[in-house]
């Protein structure tokens, strides 16, 4: 059976009828760019690796983005101002398509607001894109095809516990580059947007019904 894949088109079909729901409450306000690079050999997404000197999420695999400052007019605003100055995109080469739910981070109190953008493509790049990473925050950057987060092979699904509550947690293996946590969720809500399959749990909804109790 082929492996089902969404294509730009659909996320675009999607993403204009979709609205997003907001949980300003759960932490400090955020935004990244989901950057969409369409290639000849299919869809593929741009990841950073974090820096290792970072604060927060250190050497960690994520989107382009970071806290929402008070000089940013709106998240996307946001989102593209991170961009540049974590990956050189100009914001002139993106062609914004909506946004997604806002994802808590829990642990370290964020709320993010995903962006979906499409890249301006240059087949004549290394890259899809000639991207310039700022070494400052980014010590690596990662094109990774939609297909292999499409993949049920490359999902691991766990549940952990966070102050007394349950969590799912999303891990994804593709070309040997491991995504989880929050990008992880942003990733698997594009995906199923994409595929027509329903937006999941909102993010008012993201911890299981019940608490466990427990202290971790």
């Amino acid at each position: 059976m082929a492996l089902a894949v969404p294509t730009v088109g659909d996320l675009e079909r999607e993403l204009a009828a979709f609205s997003a729901r907001k949980a300003p409450d759960l932490g400090r306000a955020a935004a990244v760019l989901i950057p969409l690079l369409p290639r000849p050999d299919g869809l593929h997404l741009l990841f950073t690796e974090r820096s290792a000197q970072l604060k927060t999420h250190a050497g960690q695999i994520s989107f382009p983005g970071g806290s929402i400052e008070a000089g940013d007019p709106t998240p996307v605003h946001a989102a593209l101002r991170e961009a540049r100055e974590e990956v050189g995109l100009v914001p002139e080469d993106v062609r914004v398509l909506g946004t997604l739910d806002d994802c808590p981070t829990f642990v370290t109190g964020f709320v993010i607001t995903p962006i979906a953008g499409i890249v301006k493509f240059d087949p004549h790049a290394e890259f899809s894109y000639p991207w310039r990473a700022n070494p400052g925050e980014t010590a690596r950057l990662h094109e990774l095809p939609v297909a292999g987060f499409c993949d049920p092979a490359n999902l691991r699904v766990e549940e952990r516990t966070v102050q007394g509550f349950r969590y799912e947690l999303f891990w994804y293996t593709v070309n040997g580059t491991v995504v989880w946590g929050a990008t992880a969720r942003i990733v698997h809500q594009l995906i199923e947007l994409g595929l027509g399959r329903g937006p999941g749990l909102g993010p008012e909804e993201w911890p299981l019904r019940e608490p466990t109790g427990e202290k971790t």
